[in-house]
């Protein structure tokens, strides 16, 4: 809910003096999380995380395109890209190596420990390393036009989230239901505010921005259903333990950092790697879909490769769609347009877990687990699928367009 407000303060107050905020609230949350006496006061301590997070991460792509020349953004994306995908792998082992080797009193306390000396030496760094930037002039967004956004998200990412594990209640619906007025309320005060909006017009008007919205919500949302799904039933039909699960999955992530790094060094402008990479995503989910039926705990390698295909598809994809979608964008606007892709990107992964949950539950009423679990990826294909067609199109749409003007 937060992560498009603070990127619009970032354009407002300085991207330096907002970052280094959330550090300070992420670094307290997790102070207070290794500190907490029980499940509510934790909870309450992971929301100050949150927000503080929410703060940084629009903040870390807003600042490329400011700390980066033109010509080094494709490497610089690449890099961020690959950053994630890395900490994607060592967060969980790192935390679960914390837990073996802290001492009995202090146990998983040890992980918001070593959270609060992560942040803590990245807010030195920030603080040494990083110089003031100049705040946007004039007013910022109303407190009305940011509850009536978080109350879209809230709306929209609750009830996908819950869903799948409660059934499908009729509340889950209602709130869903409820998301369309709050999104009348939110395009009749962004109009009103004009370009101090949290959304300003201007942004929509860009086609890159734009498409790169699109593409997020077809091809790089598609993964983490399909992602929850397989790791489910590879534990439930094959027989696999959790580290077994993670050790077959491990390629995706891995694949990712490859991709990433590939993205940075491919001659092709931003749309036409994005096209690449969604086009080798929907094959590699396709290579996937046709050997799922018939795994077994002796025969893994063919889903191994799929993975480390799909995910270096995706490392390819995310990258080429974050730089397509920043890259043209003015600095004014470097905040609102990482909060609002961003925060498609989080809706986006909600909404594709809880229809692959939803598929699959549904294929398994007539069909085995793996069978199940083939037929949900007809989903991922689909909407990768969809998402080439559009990036070819537009590719196509976008060179004849230069090549008239350079007729001309």
């Amino acid at each position: 809910m937060l992560l498009l407000p603070a990127g619009r303060a970032g354009d407002r107050f300085g991207r330096r003096r907002v970052f280094l905020t959330g550090g300070m609230l992420f670094l307290l949350g997790a102070l207070l999380s290794a500190h907490a006496p029980g499940p509510v006061f934790l909870a309450g301590a992971r929301m100050v995380q949150a927000i503080g997070a929410a703060a940084l991460a629009p903040q870390a792509l807003a600042m490329i395109p400011r700390l980066f020349a033109p010509a080094a953004q494709s490497g610089a994306f690449a890099r961020l890209a690959m950053t994630g995908s890395f900490a994607s792998v060592c967060g969980p082992l790192l935390a679960g190596a914390l837990l073996v080797a802290a001492p009995e009193w202090l146990g998983w306390r040890a992980i918001f420990g070593a959270e609060a000396a992560l942040a803590l030496t990245v807010m030195l760094l920030a603080a040494r390393h990083l110089t003031p930037d100049e705040p946007a002039s004039g007013g910022g967004s109303r407190l009305s036009e940011i509850a009536s956004f978080a109350a879209i998200i809230l709306c929209l990412v609750a009830p996908l989230s819950l869903g799948p594990a409660f059934g499908w209640p009729a509340p889950v619906f209602l709130m869903l239901a409820a998301a369309s007025p709050c999104a009348a309320l939110f395009v009749r005060l962004t109009v009103r505010a004009g370009p101090a909006a949290l959304i300003p017009p201007s942004l929509l008007r860009n086609p890159s921005f734009r498409w790169s919205l699109v593409f997020l919500l077809l091809a790089v949302s598609a993964p983490p259903g399909f992602f929850m799904v397989l790791s489910l039933a590879l534990q439930s039909e094959v027989g696999l333990g959790p580290l077994q699960t993670g050790l077959v999955t491990a390629g995706f992530p891995g694949g990712v950092v490859a991709g990433s790094w590939a993205a940075g060094r491919l001659p092709l402008q931003p749309l036409a790697r994005a096209a690449l990479g969604i086009l080798l995503l929907c094959a590699s989910f396709l290579l996937i879909q046709g050997v799922l039926p018939g795994m077994t705990p002796a025969r893994l390698w063919p889903l191994r490769a799929g993975m480390l295909a799909a995910g270096a598809a995706m490392g390819l994809t995310i990258t080429s769609v974050m730089q397509l979608g920043m890259s043209s964008l003015p600095k004014s606007l470097a905040g609102a347009g990482a909060g609002a892709i961003q925060t498609m990107q989080q809706v986006s992964m909600a909404a594709s877990i809880a229809l692959s949950f939803a598929v699959y539950g549904q294929a398994l009423e007539t069909r085995p687990g793996l069978e199940a679990a083939s037929m949900m990826m007809w989903l991922q294909i689909s909407a990768t699928g969809a998402a080439a067609l559009l990036a070819l199109a537009v590719l196509h749409q976008t060179n004849r367009s230069r090549r008239k003007a350079e007729a001309c």
